[in-house]
């Protein structure tokens, strides 16, 4: 079973539909035996590049082990890992490939000429999430009970696109979602690997949806969520939140990622959930550009050590 439901064929499909890219499963392992096995599904674009499609919070991988010793799984992880940098340095990438988490030796790909830049996201263990999640959590959700808000698995896909055009507008950023992206996802993924959550307000009004993907008995992903204005100070969103999370529980999921925690006001909110800070790598090839980069950052932090 996969955990990642990124690797679900409807996602994958989705993919390919949406944004115009050919999908690229790869399973890599020894030349001889099954001491190991990685899997993941890369894109290519039109020009035959490699990309991370839009609206991907990464590229899936699983890695399978015959062994549970650590010496012998780092060993064939680091190998695993060295395989898949090898094959990735003979294509030509169409920007940066954001890795699943289960990627956490980025050694490889550093030593085969490629960079990798940190990226963060919270991971909450959904049955133990009682004793995690802060009590103002906790409180904000109740109080939008208390105003009369109720929160439903929906279908209606309309009232979310609605609610998803909310922090587009305060933040100026495009879902590139609507009604009708929202039925075709749901159509490929099915009932059991794709949910949307909304709360409406006690005039039956949506004011705030979580739409997120997930494998039951695996990973939740947090894929998007969108507030109205007005009634964020009510705690829609913890609302939101506190239901997705009961029904992942009813799913048998273990984790739920928040998906992303790089910019500040956003990793504030996210932390109060108790979720396990994660960090994920997305890597590059080092062209001309990345080269520059990198020159400028040692002489700046040369010339600061000589001016002290």
């Amino acid at each position: 079973m996969m955990n990642d439901p990124l690797f679900h064929p409807g996602w994958i499909r989705f993919n390919e539909q949406r944004w115009g890219l050919s999908a690229e499963p790869l399973t890599l392992a020894p030349d001889k035996g099954d001491a190991w096995k990685l899997e993941t599904v890369l894109y290519r674009n039109s020009h035959g590049r490699l990309v991370t499609p839009p609206r991907n919070p990464h590229l899936p991988v699983a890695f399978h082990c015959a062994s549970e010793r650590p010496a012998s799984r780092n060993r064939r992880k680091r190998l695993a890992l060295t395989r898949l940098a090898d094959y990735l340095q003979q294509c030509e990438f169409g920007g940066s490939l954001s890795l699943s988490s289960i990627v956490d030796d980025v050694r490889p790909f550093e030593w085969a000429n490629m960079a990798a830049r940190p990226r963060f996201t919270y991971h909450l263990d959904i049955a133990t999430r009682e004793q995690a999640i802060d009590p103002s959590a906790r409180k904000k959700a109740r109080k939008c009970q208390r105003l009369g808000y109720r929160c439903e698995v929906t279908e209606d896909y309309d009232a979310v696109a609605e609610c998803l055009a909310g922090p587009e507008v305060r933040k100026g950023f495009d879902y590139r979602l609507d009604a009708t992206e929202l039925a075709r996802l749901a159509e490929l993924m099915g009932a059991d690997h794709f949910a949307c959550f909304l709360a409406r307000n006690a005039q039956g009004e949506a004011m705030g949806t979580r739409v997120c993907l997930y494998a039951p008995g695996g990973h939740a992903l947090a894929w998007s969520a969108g507030m109205k204005t007005e009634a964020m100070k009510d705690g829609v969103n913890n609302l939101v939140a506190e239901e997705a999370l009961n029904f992942f529980d009813r799913q048998g999921c273990s984790v739920f990622d928040f998906i992303g925690a790089n910019i500040a006001p956003v990793a504030e909110m996210k932390e109060a959930w108790g979720g396990r800070l994660v960090c994920h790598y997305a890597i590059s090839q080092r062209g001309i550009r990345q080269l520059a980069r990198e020159a400028y950052v040692t002489a700046r932090t040369i010339m600061r050590r000589e001016s002290k």
